[in-house]
């Protein structure tokens, strides 16, 4: 909610907004959850082949990248859907990571900004890729 439409509009793309978020000026609307919304172009509902390519469409991000991928998109920005909330954190943050993850494999580049870091279970810190690499035991990086 900290960027203004025209600030996410800068890329010169077409900008999707969920029908609950109040800010106008935005290509397209989604609100698939039926809550009344005072934005004029809302699509309500979306084709039925967004729920049977067998994907674990469970929130409306998998709903949209799905529809955005049987509708052609190629490159896709992903921008204030961090997945946080505990109900999304542990019920849909999977469903979405596969997703995420079949679409990239299936020729679409996803960009995300503001996903949570991946915290090491054991370590109980962010996880970088440079965790991975062990230190042998003269200190050098192997």
């Amino acid at each position: 909610m900290e960027k203004s439409v025209a600030e996410l509009k800068e890329k010169n793309s077409e900008l999707w907004m969920c029908g609950t978020d109040s800010r106008e000026g935005a290509d397209r609307y989604f609100e698939l959850h039926g809550i009344s919304t005072n934005h004029k172009n809302v699509t309500r509902e979306l084709q039925k082949e967004v729920y049977e390519l067998g994907l674990p469409v469970n929130n409306t991000i998998c709903a949209l990248l799905v529809y955005a991928f049987i509708s052609g998109y190629k490159n896709v920005s992903v921008i204030g859907a961090p997945m946080n909330a505990n109900h999304e954190y542990i019920e849909q943050r999977p469903a979405l990571a596969y997703v995420v993850g079949y679409l990239n494999a299936s020729g679409m580049n996803i960009e995300w900004e503001g996903v949570p870091h991946t915290v090491n279970y054991g370590r109980k810190k962010p996880l970088k890729a440079e965790d991975d690499i062990e230190e042998a035991e003269d200190g050098s990086k192997q």
